[in-house]
This record gives C-alpha cells, sequence and structure tokens, in this order.
C-alpha cells in the first residue's frame, strides 16, 4: 500500500510539472508574439476601409523595416527564459513567412516629404536682337513695348542679343534688360546671326521667335526710340496662335528670282535663283513673284522653323558666314552694289543682303496668293503692312 502511494505521488508530481511548463511555454509565446501583433492595427484598419487585396498588396513592409523589427523581435526572444521546446526559431519563421505573403505587415515611419522646388515655364517667344554698335538703352525702350503686350505675356518673353561689336556684354545686359548676351564674330551681318541662333535653338525652338535688328528700321518713332504705334496694333490685333510668318515691315515688294525694284531699279541679288530651287525643290521662273519685306524683322513660328531641315541652315550660315577667299566674294556683282554696299567682304557680305530678301522664301509665305494683311500687288505703295502668313490649328 504504501508502495502505491508512493507511486501515486509520482505520477501526480510528473503531471503538476507538466503542466507548468506548458503554461510557462503559453506565457512565453505570447510575450513573443506580441510586439508582431502590436504592429497589426493599422494595417488590419486600412484593410476594413479599402476592402481590396491590391491595397493590402501596395501596404507590405519593406525590406529595411522588416529587418528592424526582426532584430527587435529576436532580441526579446533571447532575453525570455530558456526552455526545452521553446519555439522561438519556429515563431520567427512563422513571422518571417506571413511577411512574405503580406498577411502581416508593419508600420513604416512616414516618409518626410522633400521640398519641391518651383519649376518657371519655359518662355514661348524668344525675341533675338542683332547688335553691333546701337545704343542699348534704346533696345529696352521698344522691347518695353512688347512686354506690355498680352498675349506675349501670356506666351513669356526671352530677350536674347548677339552683339558683334565691341560693347561689353555685361554693359549691354545692364542697360538693355535683356535675359542674355552673346558675342559673336563679325561676319555675315544679321543674317549669320539669325542663323546662329536657330541651329542654337533647332532642337527644341520656342513656340514663336521674333528676329529683329537692334534698330527697328521704320518701326521706331524717331527720337523716343518707341516701337510705332501701328506696329503695336498690329501685334496686339493679328499676333495669335496661329501666326506662321509675320512680317514687322511696312513696306514690301515682289522680287522676280532676284529681280527685285524694292531700291527704286530693277536690281538683282546673286544666288537668289539658286536658293530659291534649293528651298522649293523646283527651278524659278522669273514671271512668279515672290513676296518680300525689309529690314530683317520678323516672327517666325516653331511650325515653321522645323519644316526646313538642320542642314539648310548649316548650308546658309556657311555662306554668308564664309571667309574672305570663299568664292561667294568673288560671284559677279551688279554695277549698283559695289557702288552702294561696297565691296563684298566677311563683316558686309553681299550675299548677306540676298539673304535679308529670302526670308519670307525660306519660311514658306512669300505666294502673293497666300501672304495676307499686306496688298502684295502696290509695290510702291505702303499698305497695312505687316504681311504674314497663317498655320491652320
Amino acid at each position: 500500500m504504501k508502495v502505491g502511494n508512493r507511486g501515486g505521488r509520482r505520477l501526480l508530481l510528473r503531471y503538476s510539472s507538466g503542466a507548468f511548463i506548458v503554461i510557462l511555454l503559453v506565457v512565453l509565446l505570447s510575450n513573443t508574439l506580441e510586439p508582431i501583433n502590436s504592429h497589426r492595427g493599422p494595417y488590419d484598419h486600412h484593410v476594413q476601409t479599402s476592402g481590396s487585396e491590391s491595397t493590402r498588396s501596395s501596404n507590405k513592409v519593406s525590406d529595411t523595416a522588416f529587418l528592424d523589427t526582426y532584430t527587435s523581435t529576436l532580441n526579446e526572444a533571447s532575453n525570455a527564459p530558456s526552455s526545452e521546446g521553446l519555439p522561438n526559431a519556429n515563431t520567427l519563421k512563422d513571422t518571417s513567412a506571413a511577411v512574405s505573403d503580406g498577411t502581416v505587415a508593419f508600420e513604416a515611419s512616414a516618409a518626410v516629404p522633400s521640398p519641391q522646388i518651383p519649376v518657371a515655364p519655359k518662355a514661348q517667344f524668344d525675341v533675338v536682337i542683332a547688335h553691333h554698335s546701337e545704343e542699348p538703352h534704346y533696345i529696352k525702350v521698344w522691347t518695353d513695348s512688347l512686354r506690355s503686350i498680352p498675349y506675349l505675356q501670356e506666351l513669356g518673353m526671352r530677350i536674347i542679343i548677339y552683339t558683334k561689336g565691341s560693347m561689353e556684354p555685361a554693359g549691354i545686359k545692364e542697360a538693355s534688360g535683356a535675359d542674355d548676351v552673346l558675342q559673336l564674330p563679325n561676319v555675315g551681318r544679321e543674317g549669320g546671326t539669325y542663323l546662329h541662333h536657330l541651329l542654337r535653338a533647332y532642337d527644341d525652338p520656342p513656340r514663336f521667335i521674333l528676329f529683329a535688328q537692334a534698330k527697328l528700321r521704320k518701326a521706331q518713332e524717331e527720337g523716343s526710340g518707341k516701337m510705332t504705334q501701328w506696329l503695336q496694333d498690329r501685334l496686339r490685333t493679328r499676333f495669335d496662335n496661329e501666326t506662321g510668318f509675320m512680317s514687322m515691315d511696312r513696306k514690301h515688294d515682289i522680287c522676280y528670282c532676284g529681280h527685285c525694284t524694292d531700291m527704286g531699279r530693277d536690281d538683282f541679288y546673286p544666288l537668289w535663283p539658286q536658293i530659291y530651287s534649293m528651298l522649293q525643290g523646283k527651278v524659278c521662273q522669273r514671271l512668279e513673284g515672290h513676296v518680300l519685306s525689309f529690314n530683317g524683322h520678323f516672327i517666325v513660328s516653331k511650325k515653321r522653323i522645323l519644316a526646313r531641315s538642320r542642314g539648310i541652315y548649316q548650308y546658309l550660315q556657311a555662306l554668308v558666314d564664309a571667309p574672305e577667299d570663299h568664292w561667294i566674294h568673288s560671284e559677279p556683282e551688279p554695277e549698283w552694289f559695289e557702288k552702294d554696299k561696297g565691296k563684298s567682304t566677311p563683316s558686309n557680305p553681299k550675299f548677306g543682303h540676298t539673304l535679308e530678301r529670302l526670308w519670307h522664301t525660306i519660311f514658306t509665305c512669300d505666294d502673293p496668293a497666300e501672304v495676307v494683311d499686306c496688298d502684295a500687288t502696290g509695290m510702291k505703295v505702303e499698305g497695312p503692312g505687316g504681311c504674314s502668313c497663317r498655320d491652320p490649328p
């Protein structure tokens, strides 16, 4: 009987010890998983709000956040009382698997938004000015008139001066209010300047470019230097988003394959027919008239600039900026030309005067049947001015 009692006590003690171990394991297990469960609240709330699996997937923990929590959990488990059969490794393994499946997510720290630097929109109206020795203050006077035009304000305007004279670019910039002033060699007249800018801007031109000489001949008031009222009115009422090409000169004429009467006589401009044929892809016919304007003041659209290949502008620039030993300076000159303009030189090339009369043709606005806003038949009479062509929307 004593032996049996002793065996029963041993059995009872064994079961009591086993129960104690089980209870201890449950307590340790709950303490181990508590840090993980504490992170479930935000995720569960988000799932209940969205109710979509795609939202759950988008909120999975990042690798860095998981590594931090994994390390924290491991440290807590290592500090817990060790016991045979304590499932620390299995718990962590199950937790890792749950994270990879998206069933457990950790609340990542809120990202600090990076400061946004405002970027000014690119100006869509460039004013390109060919300068030599003109007083820069008067450039500011007539460009201020441009700044007052509402549509130009909407486009955003940038003034770029290319100087070929001896004035310091910094002084020109300060006096004129220009955005940029760049020095160029004194070759090619204003035509070389325009071509330089066309090539520089060719990859990403603005919506419109206004080309002008520093002194707006026939378009500035004497004395004050202000832009004439007729031109201001014209730009306010006729220049819009469908403008393809617009002359800023009141005087206009018609040339017949290089034979022009703008000087009051039948003057021939060398190479005019050849350049026309190159641009138009056909032989120039003497009976076909071509509208031209003077002084090199005009506005052209991005569409018409890009309608010509870069190679065309490069070739024209090579001709007008040619060095002194280039064949173009040896072309036969009309008798009147050398008398009026002097001998052809790099700084005053004969071809520069031809180019001045070709801008309408270069930008496909020389057909009298298509040119608007000027009386192309009244060659000797000043019409409303500003012959132009439209780009269809």
